[in-house]
């Protein structure tokens, strides 16, 4: 299976703000400022012991998307910063080639995404009636399934994709 998951065309839309959780730091990815991850729960304040055994995990880049990994995760050896990978219409965990393991360990386990801003290339304002809102609601699903993930819900009024998969 390919590191990547489902993945859309840029939008024409202007990112959301991020709110003042989020900050910009030195390290530029992809040519702009990169976005750190908001990680629930906050990994650095758990003991060891905690560590071990994170339930229902959750990554989030606010304005873009989050992923729940879902069970119980051990954390203690993840740099999930370097692993899980969120911009817009796009979403990558594993990103570098190798570094995956099996289904079911580390990262590589079912989740639930989260995509904002997830609007047709050409633009939302091409989704103002019923019929042009089921057809791309219908391509999402489509898409969505030929990447073998579930398909959970796309909102043409507020371009959130929500979809499962089994592992990365």
């Amino acid at each position: 299976t390919p590191a990547s998951g489902p993945s859309l065309p840029p939008t024409p839309a202007p990112p959301s703000p991020a709110p003042a959780s989020a900050s910009a730091t030195g390290d530029r990815q992809f040519g702009r400022p990169r976005i750190e991850l908001v990680i629930t729960p906050d990994l650095s304040l758990l003991r060891e012991s905690e560590l071990r055994a994170v339930s229902e995990l959750e990554v989030c880049r606010p304005g873009v998307g989050s992923i729940t990994f879902h069970g119980v995760t051990d954390c203690r050896r993840l740099d999930v910063e370097s692993l899980v990978h969120l911009d817009v219409g796009e979403v990558l965990v594993y990103p570098v080639q190798g570094l995956k393991p099996p289904p079911g360990q580390g990262l590589n386990k079912c989740s639930t995404v989260c995509m904002y801003q997830c609007w047709p290339p050409n633009g939302r304002g091409n989704l103002e009636d019923t019929s042009s809102r089921e057809r791309y609601k219908g391509k999402i699903r489509a898409m969505t399934e030929e990447k073998r993930a579930r398909f959970i819900d796309y909102d043409c009024s507020t371009g959130v994709w929500k979809f499962q998969v089994e592992h990365f």
